[in-house]
């Protein structure tokens, strides 16, 4: 319940003399009650020991004993002042997201003309864009028909959407 704080001063010396060392009283100490912490800091108490066996009872014994302390650990951290930041970092990313595939249709939408300069700005800025992510989708989907039709901007839009979809927050019912 309490600390206890020591100091390493001795008491003031005397005007005029100086202490000898063996008239140095032992350090002082003091009994501090320790700081609460706001409620929305505390951590909540732990679930019971007998969710934690029903739970790994559940799972056929696949979870040790250990896996199920560190989660009952887990799961008495208080998360709470952590949801803000988090979800102004997730609606960040949406808004980046949808713009990137904003971009990234114009780009493939002006690849269907063969008489762009796209070594001339800004079209060789859309085509440093666009290119690196149109690549690693090329990698999962090749192109078609002896290289005539490339569908990695369909595969593009569809890893784009389905981000978008993981990390948009749900409604509350």
């Amino acid at each position: 319940m309490y600390g206890l704080l020591t100091s390493p001063c001795t008491r003031a010396p005397l005007p005029g003399a100086l202490p000898s060392p063996s008239s140095r009283l032992p350090p002082r100490t003091l009994a501090l009650p320790y700081p609460r912490l706001p409620r929305s800091l505390r951590a909540s108490p732990p679930p019971p020991r007998a969710a934690a066996e029903a739970a790994s009872s559940v799972l056929g014994g696949l979870l040790s004993s250990p896996l199920t302390t560190l989660e009952v650990g887990l799961r008495s951290i208080n998360l709470a002042p952590l949801r803000a930041p988090i979800a102004a970092a997730m609606s960040a990313a949406v808004r980046w997201l949808g713009v990137y595939r904003e971009v990234l249709l114009v780009g493939v939408l002006l690849s269907w003309f063969p008489n762009i300069p796209w070594d001339r700005q800004p079209f060789s800025a859309l085509r440093d864009l666009c290119d690196p992510f149109l690549a690693l989708c090329r990698e999962v989907m090749p192109p078609v028909f002896g290289r005539k039709l490339d569908l990695s901007p369909l595969v593009a839009f569809m890893a784009i959407d389905i981000i978008i979809m993981i990390l948009r927050p749900q409604p509350r019912m």
